[in-house]
């Protein structure tokens, strides 16, 4: 069974192949499209969420339900996009090995060169989203993050109601991605403070949080007592964002928490087309808040804090082997 693909483009914004090389660090993100059709006696083939194909430098592209994402992960070669064509029995065509749930299988490539590469440099993105089932705090009560809807109004932390400018969603493969950029942190109940949070919050690495006068980034905060990396997640699984009119802290599991701002690639979200069709879609500046993205940056009095809190609610941290 073969399916045509008629075209190849990488692109940062639906851009255009070219023939130079860019080289690409660690959490650079690109996206490919693949043109299918079923012509010359071919097969249609419709991905699904979680498909994914190799490429030359190591790496995976992973259809996230829009177009195939490429996250280059710490241990990919650099410089190198292409796809790497293969060909099988008799048959000189070129085919291009898709794997899905069923294992792989081989799609013609047909006249499309498998050296394609992306048309502008790219741009490492943070992920800042909720978990699935994180409650967030509105006017009419706590509602999970995923059944929140652009319009609906939402608490922030200094007691105002908002309304949402736009829900993003943002699917993750944890087969291929870097756990420490992709696993949520769990955040326990009380860890921040008495009722903060009021339940296990799970937000992605990236994420800050507000903690006394600072915005720290959930990683930054892993202590392995009260705060710890999850590693029960399904293969797949969806982050939820949330974007206002401008950089706020909402109330996720009663802890101020920061909403979307305009320091990510927005094409790394699986319907960040929704954004680009918006009426209203000015940029938004971050908070005047200084940010902690390592432990090292959070002050020594706050990590003090929450290690004798976390020490105090869930016992002392658990020894490892040297």
């Amino acid at each position: 069974m073969t399916t045509h693909v008629q075209s190849i483009t990488w692109a940062e914004s639906g851009g255009t192949q070219v023939g130079s090389v860019y080289d690409l660090s660690a959490g650079d993100t690109v996206t490919l499209t693949l043109a299918f059709n079923a012509t010359s006696g071919g097969q249609s083939f419709t991905p699904v969420v979680g498909d994914y194909f190799l490429l030359s430098n190591g790496g995976h592209a992973i259809y996230n339900g829009t177009a195939w994402v490429y996250t280059v992960a710490a241990g990919d070669a650099t410089g190198n996009l292409s796809v790497p064509g293969v060909s099988t029995g008799s048959n000189s065509n070129l085919y291009i090995p898709i794997y899905t749930s069923t294992g792989a299988t081989a799609y013609d490539l047909g006249a499309a060169s498998p050296g394609i590469l992306p048309s502008s440099p790219t741009t490492t993105y943070d992920v800042i989203c909720f978990y699935p089932g994180t409650l967030i705090a509105t006017p009419e009560g706590d509602k999970a993050v995923e059944t929140l809807r652009a319009g609906d109004l939402v608490l922030t932390a200094d007691g105002k109601s908002a309304p949402v400018r736009w829900m993003g969603r943002q699917t993750v493969s944890t087969s291929f991605a870097d756990p420490l950029r992709v696993l949520p942190i769990r955040i326990k109940a009380g860890a921040l403070a008495e009722g903060v949070p009021a339940r296990d919050l799970l937000v992605s690495p990236d994420h800050a949080l507000l903690v006394g006068d600072v915005l720290v980034q959930a990683s930054a905060l892993v202590n392995g007592v009260s705060v710890l990396r999850e590693t029960k997640v399904p293969t797949t699984f969806t982050y939820h964002h949330v974007e206002l009119a401008d950089h706020s802290l909402i109330l996720a599991e009663n802890t101020p928490a920061e909403t979307f701002v305009d320091n990510v690639d927005r094409m790394a979200f699986d319907n960040w087309a929704e954004h680009e069709a918006l009426a209203d879609a000015a940029a938004i500046t971050e908070m005047n808040l200084p940010r902690a993205k390592a432990a090292r940056q959070v002050p020594a009095a706050e990590r003090a804090r929450l290690m004798e809190r976390a020490t105090a609610l869930y016992g002392a941290p658990v020894a490892t082997a040297a």
